[in-house]
């Protein structure tokens, strides 16, 4: 087992100051791509898509963001693999430099009365681009800050992970507030949905220019050196030759904890876009709110969920990861239909109220996944075995949400229907909690 100390001196403490802002950053421009995508699904529809049918239109557009999560489980393996081999800093310089280019690039596509279909084919493959390199991410960025990070706070520290994908929601989010009410929808079908997209090239210099400042982590470097001392005795004869089954032998023994945690990362994939990248859509197709209306409850919304994060990472330091990831899923089982009701018919004010106990609940659970997974995991296999349940859960609930959402209501004819979905992916990540060890406040698996 490996210890971390607190940063003592000025420069280590520097050091984690640099290594989490990297981190984030890649995270917040990740999270700011898919809320963007969601925000401007009424007018992406009608750009993208024949308009005789809107509601087609509109499942089209979902569709393809759902389409965009089939490549994940495979980005997770390429990065994680790599990730564990050859070090975390390297992948996470250049799952940036994809994920913000090929983002870059959306913003400069024609739309459908330009170029048929070719328009949503494109779009596609931009998405699948972009999610492929994302894929890394937020892995990643977690496993990183991980292995710098004290024991006896590591959760808060991790939290600027899932804090950055909130402010990645809530800059996405204000963009979209504003583009819908102050410009008329000819000019949002004509250029003012590009411009979300453009942001990320110069987002992803900056990211790539502080990632390459930075060091790899401490607990990799020994790893390293562990091995370079093991090949060097197996050539010498003091050890046997490493097999290539030898090699694997740390994702083998990761298997079973990254079961537990697919089943824990239901409720994080499932809860985050449905709440985050559906509401929106939800308020302006079934309670009839106007795009500005339904962009600012998120907006005002994701404002207070930006205090929620770390207050929740702070308690999961102090009551433990399992209690704290528990009271999320019971609460979402028992509340998720209620809170959904309260949606009908409600103004501005109560509609940010009910978001705010949902987004509320989810904290206990988006703030403390991350430090939970790295904690389940050894130094050898933490990349990828955080980055395969996360992306496997993220295309399993995630990218499926919001299509989930609109086809529960258009089969049942219940607005409320999206509840459901919510509780079933709760019980799953219950499941996932009760079979899973305590982790807070030990060190990192070496």
């Amino acid at each position: 087992m490996e210890a971390a100390t607190l940063p003592r001196s000025a420069s280590d403490r520097t050091t984690l100051r640099r290594v989490i802002t990297a981190s984030g950053l890649g995270t917040v421009l990740e999270y700011f791509d898919y809320a963007s995508y969601s925000y401007l699904a009424t007018t992406l529809a009608t750009v993208f898509f024949p308009t005789e049918d809107h509601s087609v239109a509109l499942m089209s557009t979902f569709a393809v963001f759902a389409l965009s999560f089939l490549v994940r489980p495979l980005g997770a393996f390429v990065w994680g693999i790599l990730g564990d081999r050859v070090g975390r800093k390297r992948i996470l310089a250049t799952t940036i430099l994809l994920m913000s280019g090929s983002t870059f690039l959306i913003g400069f596509l024609p739309g459908y009365a330009s170029i048929g279909f070719a328009a949503p084919v494109l779009l596609l493959l931009l998405r699948m681009t972009q999610s492929f390199s994302a894929a890394g991410e937020y892995a990643g960025a977690s496993t990183f800050i991980a292995e710098y990070a004290p024991d006896r706070n590591r959760g808060l520290l991790i939290s600027v992970v899932p804090l950055g994908s909130a402010i990645g929601f809530l800059a996405a989010s204000i963009m979209a507030t504003v583009f819908y009410a102050v410009l008329p929808p000819e000019s949002m079908q004509a250029w003012g949905w590009r411009i979300p997209f453009l942001v990320a090239g110069p987002v992803g210099l900056i990211g790539l220019y502080l990632r390459f400042r930075l060091e790899e982590t401490p607990q990799f470097r020994a790893a390293v050196e562990k091995e370079k001392a093991r090949i060097a005795a197996s050539r010498s004869g003091v050890v046997p030759t490493a097999s290539p089954l030898d090699r694997g032998r740390h994702v083998l023994a990761a298997i079973p904890s990254m079961g537990k945690l697919l089943l824990v990362m239901s409720l994080n994939a499932g809860g985050y876009y449905l709440l985050l990248s559906y509401i929106p859509t939800y308020l302006i197709e079934q309670e009839k709110m106007s795009e500005a209306s339904s962009n600012l409850v998120v907006t005002i919304s994701l404002v207070v969920y930006l205090a929620m994060v770390p207050a929740a990472a702070h308690l999961s330091d102090r009551l433990g990861r399992k209690r704290t990831l528990l009271i999320s899923s019971v609460a979402f089982i028992l509340l998720s239909y209620p809170l959904m009701m309260l949606f009908s018919g409600a103004s501005v004010v109560l509609a940010v109220v009910v978001l705010l106990v949902f987004l509320a609940i989810f904290s206990l659970n988006d703030a403390v996944f991350p430090a939970f997974f790295t904690e389940m995991l050894s130094t050898r296999s933490r990349y990828v075995g955080f980055a395969l349940p996360f992306n496997i859960g993220a295309m399993m609930f995630g990218g499926v949400a919001p299509y989930i959402g609109t086809w529960l209501i258009h089969a049942t004819g219940n607005p409320q229907a999206p509840a459901f979905f919510l509780i079933g992916v709760a019980a799953l990540s219950l499941i996932g909690v009760l079979i899973s060890r305590e982790t807070a406040r030990k060190p990192l698996e070496a």
